[in-house]
């Protein structure tokens, strides 16, 4: 009895690790959120000069006005938003399991679920994301040479793979409490 007992405390004692890691995550995604607002309320140009970098353009001169910035922002920060939803995804998968309602449940196999394709989201979305972004910067700095570029990197490939992997393991955890319910319906 106090085996299952110290398993139990175990098993809560690292689920709520799960839900500090994943809300310290959470405020960071919101943190950088709010950094890149700030930047294009308090300094557009500098904030139009960081873009351009990160998506390695070419562009001299990038004339951003606050709304142009926040515009800006708003498009770059969509992969964040739902990096954001996932860890918000992750924190109640650990939250559900640190309140004793178990690891193989239809509910957490759901949750399991959920945060693996919105990883398998993020991929796609963040290619198309760049891509807007940086035509919208391109156009901003040279209406007659807008161009679209979509690519894909390697962390995106694994992200996709990763969050397929997740998404059977939770296909996998919901048949497990479906068997097990069934298991007690008979004894």
């Amino acid at each position: 009895m106090t085996d299952y007992l110290d398993r139990q405390t175990k098993i809560a004692a690292t689920a709520l690790a799960g839900v500090w890691f994943s809300t310290l995550a959470l405020c960071l995604a919101l943190l950088f959120a709010a950094y890149f607002i700030f930047l294009s309320i308090s300094d557009p140009q500098h904030l139009g000069r960081e873009m351009a970098e990160q998506l390695e353009l070419e562009i001299g001169s990038l004339p951003l006005t606050t709304a142009s910035a926040l515009l800006a922002s708003l498009i770059w920060l969509t992969t964040d938003f739902m990096a954001a939803a996932m860890m918000l995804l992750i924190r109640q998968l650990f939250a559900g399991i640190r309140d004793g309602s178990g690891i193989f449940t239809e509910r957490t196999a759901l949750r399991l679920r959920r945060v693996g394709w919105v990883l398998v989201l993020i991929a796609p979305v963040s290619m198309i994301v760049d891509g807007i972004a940086g035509a919208t910067l391109r156009y901003w700095a040279d209406p007659t040479g807008i161009t679209f570029r979509l690519g894909a990197e390697e962390g995106d490939i694994y992200a996709i793979i990763l969050g397929l992997m997740l998404v059977a393991l939770g296909h996998i955890m919901g048949d497990a409490a479906h068997l097990a319910e069934e298991n007690k319906a008979f004894v």
